[in-house]
């Protein structure tokens, strides 16, 4: 079986580990996986189509075009596009009644009191997050962006968030991510990590999110909130560094044992 695993050069440069791991693991599988750098804002186009994709680049044009070529694509359109637009993840949380933090767009600012955070649609990893506590930060940040974002309350308990990983719907792990020096806990960026068990109300988002994307490997992250758990993002290119880190599951042969098995049941 003929697979392209696509990344964009950022992407590829980061992530040199688990890209020879997914190769390598792949082969255990009869999958022989070929990396394919891209610029994920260039025209895509391909002379001739793989069996599978894993797109690991965030580019929803890149999904949808190799879908409709007939290849199988991990993760899939749909999952590629709510996850990777901020104002459609939270849309779609809305419209299947999962609980999030009040949100809006620019031309509605005055729905939002300070502080508040902006965030550009398409960030990745804690990238073009910020605290604004006045208009004139909020005139900076405005100004710093040049792109699409949306406006959101700030949360009760800054700097601490759970990432649940789910693969097929079902949940690997959970971790626990804090940091005292930053209200964004990123791992990326310094954040503590541990191992956190999944509430039930974690669980039933998930859920919810699957049954309507059909997602392969993401990660669903929850911030907290007046005592809850409330959904914060959902992850397409999920990073796994957190997983190795804090446990023993070697998510690379899931996700391709995952793989594999869906290809031989179509």
């Amino acid at each position: 079986m003929k697979g392209l695993l696509i990344y964009d050069n950022i992407g590829k440069n980061r992530n040199e580990w688990f890209i020879d791991a997914l190769i390598n693991t792949a082969k255990k599988y009869d999958i022989e996986l070929e990396l394919l750098v891209v610029d994920g804002n260039e025209p895509f186009s391909l002379e001739n189509f793989p069996d599978i994709a894993l797109v690991r680049v965030i580019a929803p044009q890149i999904n949808e075009y190799l879908e409709k070529n007939g290849v199988k694509v991990f993760n899939n359109y749909k999952t590629s596009y709510y996850a990777n637009n901020k104002w459609n993840t939270y849309l779609l949380s809305k419209e299947l009644g999962i609980n999030v933090m009040n949100t809006t767009l620019p031309d509605n600012i005055e729905d939002i009191t300070y502080p508040f955070v902006v965030k550009s649609l398409d960030g990745h990893g804690g990238s073009e997050v910020f605290l604004v506590n006045s208009s004139e930060e909020y005139d900076i940040v405005a100004k710093k962006l040049k792109k699409d974002y949306l406006i959101q309350e700030k949360c009760s308990n800054v700097g601490k968030d759970v990432r649940v990983y789910s693969l097929d719907g079902e949940i690997v792990a959970s971790i626990l991510r804090e940091s005292e020096s930053d209200f964004r806990s990123n791992f990326s960026l310094g954040g503590r990590v541990s191992v956190f068990e999944a509430t039930d109300e974690m669980k039933n988002t998930v859920k919810k999110l699957y049954d309507t994307l059909g997602f392969s490997l993401v990660g669903v992250d929850f911030i907290s909130h007046n005592g809850k758990w409330v959904l914060n993002e959902l992850e397409d290119v999920v990073g796994t560094r957190m997983l190795y880190k804090c446990t023993d599951i070697d998510i690379v042969d899931m996700y391709l044992d995952s793989i594999s098995q869906k290809i031989k049941s179509v």
